[in-house]
Parts: C-alpha cells; structure tokens; sequence
C-alpha cells in the first residue's frame, strides 16, 4: 500500500465518518422539542461539533483497521493451518455477539436492545460479508463477519458503558459504516479484485 493511496483510504474514512455522524444526529435531534426553536447559528454549531466528532470516529475505526491487519499477519504466522484462524475469527465473532446481549440486558438501555443490537450488527456484517465475497472470494466470509462485528463493538466499548441508546447508535453506527467501507476498499488498493489477494490475506 502506497502512502498516497493510505492517505485516500484515511481521508475517506474520516469524511464518511463526519457525514454519518451529521446525518444521524441531526436526525435524532429532529425528533427532540428542545432543537425545534433553535437558531441558525445554534444549528450550525451543533453541526460543525458533531461533524468533528464524527471525523473522531473515522480515526478511530482507521486504527482499529491496521490494528486488524497486524494481528491478521501476526495470526497467520503463528498458525501453520490457515482454518484455525478462520476458525478462532468465527469463535471469538459469536461471542462477541452474545456479550453484547450480556451487557444491555437488564441494564438503562431499552428492553429489547439485548436483542435487536446483536442481530441487527449480525446482518448488517452478513451484508458487507457477501458483498466482499461476490467482489474477491469465499473465503472472505469469516473474517469480514469478524472485522465488522468484534473489531467494530470494540472500538464501541465507551458506548455500551453508558447505558443510553441514543449515544450508543451515534458511536456504534458511524463506526460500522466505516469500517464496512473500509473493508470494501482494501482488495481494491492492493489491486487484486479477482478474489486471490486481499481475501485470501484474510482467510489465511
């Protein structure tokens, strides 16, 4: 990876990470009575606040990516078979998931978050899983469905200690939607769409 082409892939992230979090926010505090008579000027502000905000979480998700392609390398150099990493990836995913039922439930966060939070980042990881597949190789399908789940409550860990909702879907969702993206760019930086290259880098 060239450092112009690191310097596209962090920018972007970072944007995306920025628009996501306007986008979210202001959608919420449409519903909220408080917002409705603010000025412009307040409006702005609280744009431009969140807009950076947001340009913190796509850092952030930037780290936790390289973070993964370390301990990706470090894995496959450590295990001589390339299906116990793919099988620990799958492992530590599904538990991953079940924690995050043992930490919303019966805690401040609506009763069914222990439920629907899990679910919802399976499918949303199932989705960016498949479409990673249909553009590089099967073999892509563990270790996205890992990147996007453990990888991505990771970076959220502040977020499910604070026992709102509300703050959890502003961290949680623009980190999702960055590092989906994130992922999805990687074969194509490394230029090898076919299937043998960046998915095989992380399958084995």
């Amino acid at each position: 990876m060239s450092l112009r082409k690191w310097m596209k892939l962090f920018g972007m992230t970072i944007v995306i990470g920025a628009i996501v979090t306007v986008v979210g926010s202001v959608c919420i505090q449409l519903f909220n009575p408080d917002f409705r008579n603010v000025e412009a000027s307040g409006w702005l502000s609280y744009v431009l606040m969140m807009a950076l905000i947001g340009m913190t979480f796509g850092a952030f998700a930037h780290m936790g990516f390289f973070a993964y392609m370390m301990l990706n390398y470090i894995a496959r150099s450590i295990f001589k078979r390339p299906y116990y990493w793919v099988a620990i990836q799958g492992f530590v995913a599904l538990f991953v998931l079940i924690e995050i039922g043992y930490w919303t439930y019966d805690t401040n966060f609506p009763s069914l978050t222990f439920l629907v939070v899990p679910l919802a980042l399976l499918v949303g990881s199932v989705l960016v899983a498949w479409f990673k597949v249909s553009q590089t190789a099967a073999g892509a399908w563990i270790p996205t469905i890992f990147f996007m789940v453990a990888i991505t409550v990771l970076e959220s860990i502040p977020a499910f200690r604070t026992g709102d909702i509300s703050s959890l879907l502003y961290q949680l969702l623009p980190l999702f939607i960055c590092n989906g993206y994130q992922i999805m760019q990687l074969h194509k930086i490394l230029g090898q769409p076919s299937g043998a290259g960046a998915a095989a880098a992380l399958a084995k």
